[in-house]
């Protein structure tokens, strides 16, 4: 026992053995600045800022008190009713000046607040409001005190029982004289926007991005927009009206519009056309999405007749057309010239064609080149079929292989030739593959989520001896398998693609654990 002491005491006497004890820092809440606290209100709503600090200490109430310091207001808080109101009447009472944004986004949250939203001009800082419809002439009375306030930049209108007149909405709100962002929406409605076309250089607004959302017809929007000669950019959808006729005889100049996305369902080609000829503008990007039967719009020449004679200084297209599949489609097969996409305007430009085939649609596209995964392989054939069509496959089922072949891929095949195939399926039926590669002819590149010898569901045995009689013709030269279960993978895309050069395999899974695999290359 002594002896144990006496080494005791000798580690602590020895200058080496003899290790100080760190206090431990601490930091309070009263420690921490003011800046700190205002960025982190910046974060936060400001009804829960105002109930936790309001009344903890007279510090934290001059700092709510502080111009710094700006609350951002969502009416649809968890706090109950009651505590929201007097919250909010508070903040109306001694803070009305430091309100930075206002947002509700049901009728119930605006409902709570109609008889205490009013506004006027000693709401100096807000800048952006989020206002759900509630009673038509309630809500047309507190637009009209919109005008009043001297920095609204950002409005975002929300009217999803469409009882309230949309054209009092825009002669109100296109009046407002520092909006720059304004956003309507609504539920898919037949409402009519009975505004005159503007004719008058006076009049007109400092919007400069403009939604709207489904109610809108183009005749209706080409009014619209005829307010807003500031226009930088313009987002448009309807998915539920149908123009049948564009009215507007005059083009609407908007030189400053650099941005258009439409997204529209049930129109013709013809009325798309027509409205986008009444643009005068330089417009820099145009995305159009649309679900229609009307197989005109996958003409490339009437695209390119578009672009060149309105969108000069186009850099950016975006086209998306979802044509239906399935037994009760009623889209043709396309009966234009194939591989119009692939000609020098759309090379050149680098905007490039490409098909998806999900569960229910066709998707058709165009878009901006992105590098793909092949052409990170080096081939002297890759001149030849860098930047043609690609098809990609989300949803497969085996035993459809024969409607894939004679519906899907004959629709494709009409409108252009596939050098590229992505089928995204996990463990597709490895038997299905070898008519479907048969089918397309032209194909390069192959990419493959995984791969399964077992027997799919739903399919009838007798079609395993017809499918795997079916001799493989791929030319295809590059492959990749994302996920490899089992070594016969290998083996069989061997024989899928005798042509392959190139095979690339991300993971192998193993008994225990997945391994990265690398690039073979076939001599």
């Amino acid at each position: 026992m002594n002896q144990f002491n006496r080494s005791r005491n000798e580690k602590i006497n020895n200058p080496k053995c003899n290790f100080k004890r760190k206090k431990k820092s601490t930091t309070t809440i009263e420690n921490l600045s003011n800046e700190f606290f205002g960025k982190v209100f910046g974060y936060l709503d400001g009804c829960d800022i105002y109930l936790a600090f309001a009344n903890l200490n007279h510090r934290f109430q001059q700092m709510l008190n502080s111009p710094l310091v700006l609350f951002k207001i969502n009416l649809d808080n968890w706090l109950s009713k009651e505590i929201l109101i007097d919250i909010y009447q508070q903040m109306i009472t001694f803070n009305k000046h430091q309100i930075f944004s206002i947002h509700s986004s049901t009728s119930l949250s605006m409902n709570r607040f109609c008889s205490s939203l009013s506004f006027d001009s000693s709401f100096n800082r807000l800048e952006s409001l989020v206002l759900c419809e509630s009673q038509s002439d309630i809500f047309i009375s507190l637009l009209n005190t919109l005008s009043s306030l001297p920095c609204l930049y950002s409005l975002t209108l929300k009217m999803f029982k469409s009882s309230t007149n949309l054209a009092d909405v825009y002669g109100i709100t296109l009046k407002l004289p520092m909006l720059k962002y304004y956003n309507v929406l609504t539920n898919p409605s037949d409402l009519i926007v009975t505004l005159p076309v503007n004719t008058d250089q006076q009049r007109f607004s400092s919007i400069t991005h403009l939604v709207i959302e489904n109610h809108c017809s183009f005749n209706d929007v080409l009014r619209i927009i005829s307010y807003t000669p500031q226009l930088y950019r313009l987002d448009y959808t309807n998915t539920n009206s149908i123009d049948r006729n564009i009215e507007i005889n005059l083009p609407i100049k908007l030189s400053n519009l650099k941005y258009l996305f439409v997204r529209v369902y049930g129109t013709k080609f013809d009325i798309v056309e027509m409205f986008l000829s009444k643009i005068s503008t330089k417009l820099k990007v145009l995305s159009f999405t649309t679900r229609h039967e009307d197989i005109t719009y996958l003409d490339a020449n009437r695209w390119k007749e578009i672009i060149s004679k309105y969108f000069l200084q186009l850099e950016k297209f975006y086209l998306k057309y979802y044509a239906s599949r399935g037994n009760g489609s009623q889209t043709q097969l396309y009966r234009g010239t194939a591989n119009q996409f692939a000609l020098s305007f759309w090379i050149k430009r680098q905007w490039i064609f490409e098909v998806q085939r999900d569960l229910e649609f066709i998707i058709y596209s165009v878009r901006p080149y992105k590098e793909r995964w092949d052409e990170l392989i080096l081939d002297q054939s890759d001149t030849l079929c860098s930047g043609l069509s690609k098809l990609t496959f989300t949803n497969m089922h085996a035993n459809e292989w024969r409607n894939i072949i004679n519906i899907d891929i004959k629709r494709v095949l009409s409108l252009t030739q596939i050098y590229h195939l992505i089928i995204s399926v996990e463990n597709i039926f490895v038997g299905v593959l070898i008519p479907i590669l048969n089918s397309l002819p032209k194909l390069h590149s192959l990419k493959l989520h995984s791969l399964s010898f077992g027997d799919p569901p739903g399919m009838d045995p007798k079609e395993y001896k017809i499918i795997f009689s079916i001799r493989p013709t791929s030319k295809i030269v590059k492959t990749y398998l994302e996920k490899m279960n089992q070594r016969q993978d290998i083996f069989f895309l061997r024989v899928l693609c005798p042509d392959m050069i190139y095979l690339k395999v991300d993971w192998i899974e193993g008994e225990r654990n997945m391994v990265p695999f690398a690039l073979v290359h076939f001599e």
